[in-house]
């Protein structure tokens, strides 16, 4: 009697384990479907939502490896924040080398010849004052830096 009073326990115990395995199951998958449907919607209306005023959160990652001005523009705000934490850990070399993919970035924009050249020379000139500065090892990098968040944070506004 012992083991039937124990397997009495045991089987409710088993289908709420395999109920729990089940509801997460399904969980997973409706998550795992719900992101490529909208990797597909995403996709999709990428030449749409390039006109657009506003982006699509959940087109935010994507901004990085587009081909256009947004893309480059973010690509030219990474580079910046990275330079930054760089030169936040001494990491001189590190930083100079960010704004040097910032710069690249920046003439890849002023070949597109948008209507904001003249902020984006602006900018260009600005990190060309910058990287002295960091190679120097100078306290006003900082400053420096700060502007250049500024600026490509002015230029995002401004291309809206």
């Amino acid at each position: 009697m012992n083991n039937a009073s124990r397997l009495k326990n045991e089987v409710p115990r088993l289908a709420l384990r395999i109920l729990l395995v089940l509801v997460l199951m399904s969980f997973a998958t409706s998550c795992s479907k719900h992101s490529t449907s909208q990797n597909s919607n995403t996709a999709a209306g990428s030449a749409n939502s390039a006109n657009s005023n506003q982006a699509d959160p959940a087109q935010a990652p994507l901004v990085h490896s587009q081909q256009n001005v947004q893309g480059n523009i973010a690509r030219i705000q990474l580079a910046i924040q990275m330079a930054r934490d760089a030169f936040k850990t001494n990491k001189w070399q590190d930083a100079v080398t960010f704004l040097q993919s910032a710069k690249t970035e920046v003439d890849a924009a002023i070949a597109r010849n948008t209507r904001i050249n003249d902020d984006f020379e602006a900018l260009k000139a600005a990190i060309d004052r910058t990287i002295p500065l960091l190679e120097n090892h100078s306290k006003e990098a900082d400053a420096r830096l700060t502007e250049l968040q500024t600026r490509i944070g002015a230029i995002k506004v401004n291309i809206g």
